[in-house]
């Protein structure tokens, strides 16, 4: 037999071994089990979210090669691309094989009478070409069809909307689809899988640029060079990487800023890894995993040292076999490899138990759809990279946890061990023991301080004024564009639905807008404020822009700090008004003393040449795309001037709004039946979505925290029954010559306060570390908050006292006689 068949042979009777030993001790299996698959577990769970938003390629072929391409503005700010810029890109670059574009849009698909809201991709035309996606079934598009406006109305639909909408109807290429009430000519189905360009937004179909008038009734940024709402993918050439593309692409920014100066200057490219629509969201989604990652890596590194602690007790218990089997010659290497054998025999279990809990969090996780109307796509599941990163964690798990008992018990006195006698664990044990319970108090402070900073974080977020009242707020949402209204139409549909809901009972106020702050969008325009130097492209301050209603800011319980809101005087034949927000007037005004000052000025969205608008109210600041902003600019223009075909309904009722859902829906439908109205929620509900995040970060930090906690306190208490177990002898001595119970309660307990109170300064020290880098995730709250670092420790430090009183308790009911006896 060979050298490598001779160690094979000796490593299954190893695991042979290892399975007999561990058969005969159930209970010290179970817990090793349940403890590792907890902390594996939670690794594994959090990894597939990692892996799935971070890790995963987009179905493509060769996705290697493709990158998102996101535009910047001054500042690194948000901002995207015209259509006419895209096509300087598109034809311009050197660096890239192929670039697309897209932007998701909402439709109504007309079926059997019924209208139904659903969401597609307006793309360019070589949008699947350039990501090499074939259809399943007829074809994608030809780059003709996105040449001429409104010449070609066809769609690709996705495999998932095929099946699910059309029962995978194999006759529906080539069918005709009522969309927007114009007919679309199905030409193909997505192959399966393929869910677009983003990871977490499923379109249901695809449609040409072409097509937009028809997509989006009334927009006309198809030819506007000023409009920034589309997104770009890229295909690399061969031997080119992203960062020299991205530096090539910048120098092509720079041509044409001045060749455009008026909307390309201080534009720059950035080129990203695919998968989000802005580099923003990708950015944040980075920081959140990160840190649920580094969490429970952290509550792994617990379990371990919590399960080196049983398995020292273990090998303490073994101390006799292992004293006779060095006696009789055996290599201290094959004893330790022996042991170690055991340690990750257990770790796969528990690493097995730990990949179904995993499977089962991710479904909990997945359960926490936040309420909104787009259709998440997040497709969670275990793969290849998951399946490794649990391997290779359940081998790292079992070595960390058994190598330091294997090294320690297999160097025992042998004549003590051989004896048995009671001592024989000694000081070093002892203390190797004390050293891992104190790590397990560090490590789980350092859990539970950044799992108290962010639920502290929550309830600052929950206490937040966000700008508006969210109690006894009704909200639902429908877009007449798609249902063919033209604006005088439309807008007799909003003066009718707001004078029906106003004579309802209950309600106490209504309006309609376009946007409501903390929604999933974002729409801006640049402001020239009359009589200031006019700046150029992307260095022209922005503000964030919507229409809205007469009764708008009183319905949303919007406080108007100067001048007024719009009324019925403010109409098409009316000087153009608005009102903005104080941030606007602290930003864009900052010569004036006061925001009273604001009203009267005039600003243009145009050019410094206007045409002007003048600000005729200035409403409190608040919160508009996401809780954890800046203070931002924001403008509200009156409705009847500012015509919106998509509109949200916000009606604020006398008592509990969910009693009126029915009532008001009613209304909407007596004026058109057929009217899709999705989005149906209370303002309370809406702030939900907007604290989601929030929730989700608290809620799985805090239940790792508890873990760590509970821990720590099973390994406070093992260390000090262990103590209590070597110091019998010495106990009953001490009762024998008279010391009082008290005496021995104090002993015990300083031995567990002692280890406590050095691995809660450890702690302490680590976290103070360790928070900043969850700054990013914290909102109100310092990352060194002395509240919470004071609050997490002394609950530490009183529920290991607790762990240590249990055996201390018992000390103190140690006979003399029976512990000397036994002795």
């Amino acid at each position: 037999m060979t050298y490598t068949g001779k160690t094979m042979d000796s490593l299954i009777k190893d695991i042979r071994y290892a399975v007999r030993g561990l058969i005969k001790r159930p209970g010290f299996v179970a817990i090793a089990v349940i403890t590792l698959a907890l902390g594996i577990g939670a690794n594994t769970a959090i990894f597939s979210l990692v892996n799935t938003v971070l890790l995963r390629s987009l179905p493509v072929e060769r996705p290697n090669e493709i990158v998102s391409v996101a535009v910047r503005g001054k500042d690194d700010s948000m901002s995207a691309f015209s259509y006419p810029n895209y096509k300087d890109f598109r034809d311009r670059n050197d660096v890239l094989s192929g670039l697309l574009l897209y932007r998701f849009v909402p439709l109504s698909l007309s079926r059997s009478g019924v209208n139904e809201r659903i969401w597609g991709y307006e793309v360019s035309g070589n949008y699947f070409d350039v990501l090499n996606v074939k259809a399943i079934q007829g074809r994608t598009f030809l780059p003709e069809e996105d040449k001429t406006k409104n010449s070609h109305p066809v769609v690709v639909v996705s495999y998932d909307s095929w099946q699910r909408r059309f029962g995978g109807d194999p006759g529906l290429v080539g069918r005709d689809l009522l969309i927007n009430n114009h007919q679309f000519k199905v030409i193909g189905i997505a192959p399966e899988g393929f869910k677009g360009t983003e990871f977490v937004y499923s379109p249901e179909l695809w449609l040409p640029t072409s097509m937009m008038e028809w997509a989006e009734p009334g927009a006309t940024w198809l030819d506007n060079r000023n409009a920034k709402n589309l997104f770009a993918i890229g295909r690399l050439k061969s031997g080119v990487d992203a960062r020299q593309a991205e530096a090539s692409l910048n120098l092509l920014s720079q041509q044409l800023a001045k060749e455009y100066p008026d909307s390309n200057e201080g534009q720059m490219i950035k080129v990203d890894p695919p998968g989000f629509i802005l580099p923003d969201l990708r950015g944040a989604v980075v920081s959140f995993t990160w840190v649920m990652m580094a969490a429970v890596g952290l509550v792994l590194l617990v379990t371990c040292t919590n399960l080196a602690g049983l398995m020292l007790a273990r090998a303490t218990d073994r101390r006799k076999e292992i004293a006779i089997r060095l006696a009789m010659g055996a290599n201290r290497l094959r004893l330790i490899r022996q042991l170690l054998t055991e340690s990750i025999l257990l770790s796969f279990v528990g690493g097995a138990a730990g990949l179904v809990l995993a499977l089962w969090i991710l479904k909990v996780l997945l359960a926490l759809k936040p309420p909104i109307d787009f259709p998440l796509a997040l497709d969670v599941g275990v793969d290849w990279r998951v399946l490794l990163f649990s391997l290779v964690v359940s081998i790292t798990a079992g070595a960390v946890f058994g190598l330091a008992p294997a090294l320690q018990s297999t160097r025992p006195s042998l004549v003590r061990a051989l004896k048995d006698t009671a001592a024989q664990g000694g000081a070093v044990k002892t203390r190797l023991r004390s050293v891992l319970v104190v790590a397990q108090i560090s490590i789980s402070l350092v859990v539970l301080i950044s799992a108290g900073l962010v639920v502290r974080t929550l309830q600052q977020l929950q206490a937040m004024n966000p700008g508006f009242e969210t109690q006894n707020g009704l909200t639902m949402s429908f877009d007449l564009g798609l249902q063919g209204y033209d604006e005088a139409r439309g807008q007799q549909f909003y003066r009718q639905l707001i004078e029906r809901l106003q004579s309802l009972p209950g309600v106490e106020s209504a309006a309609v807008t376009n946007y409501i702050p903390l929604s999933l969008n974002y729409n801006s325009g640049n402001v020239f404020v009359e009589g200031k130097p006019a700046e150029r492209g992307e260095n022209v301050p922005t503000a964030m822009v919507s229409s809205a209603g007469t009764g708008y800011f009183k319905t949303m319980g919007t406080p108007i700090l100067q001048g007024r809101e719009f009324t019925d005087q403010d109409n098409e034949k009316t000087e153009k008004v608005a009102v903005v927000n104080e941030f606007f007037v602290r930003r864009l005004m900052p010569e004036l003393q006061n925001t009273n000052e604001a009203i009267g000025k005039r600003f243009s969205w145009r050019s410094a040449n206007g045409p002007f608008i003048r600000i005729v109210g200035v409403a409190k600041g608040g919160k508009y795309f996401n809780i954890a902003e800046d203070p931002r600019p924001f403008v509200w223009t009156p409705m009847i001037q500012d015509y919106s075909s998509g509109a949200i309904l916000v009606v604020r009722t006398k008592g509990n709004p969910e009693g009126l859902i029915g009532p008001v829906r009613g209304q909407v439908l007596s004026l058109d039946p057929n009217l899709p109205l999705f989005d149906v929620k209370t303002l309370t509900e809406h702030m939900k979505f907007a604290l989601f995040p929030a929730k989700v970060a608290a809620t799985v930090l805090g239940v790792f925290g508890l873990v760590a906690l509970m821990l720590a306190a099973i390994g406070v208490y093992g260390i000090t029954s262990y103590a209590v177990a070597q110091r019998t002898h010495e106990i009953g001595i001490r009762l024998a010559l008279g010391a009082q119970l008290s005496d021995v309660l104090r002993l015990v307990l300083g031995h567990g306060l002692k280890l406590t109170i050095i691995g809660a300064a450890l702690g302490l020290f680590g976290a103070f570390l360790a928070t900043r880098a969850i700054t990013s995730v914290l909102y109100g709250v310092s990352a060194t908050d002395p509240l919470t670092f004071g609050f997490v420790s002394l609950l530490l430090i009183g529920v290991a006292l607790l762990a240590s009183y249990v055996p201390a308790r018992r000390a103190t009911k140690v006979e003399p006689l029976t512990a000397l006896r036994n002795e």
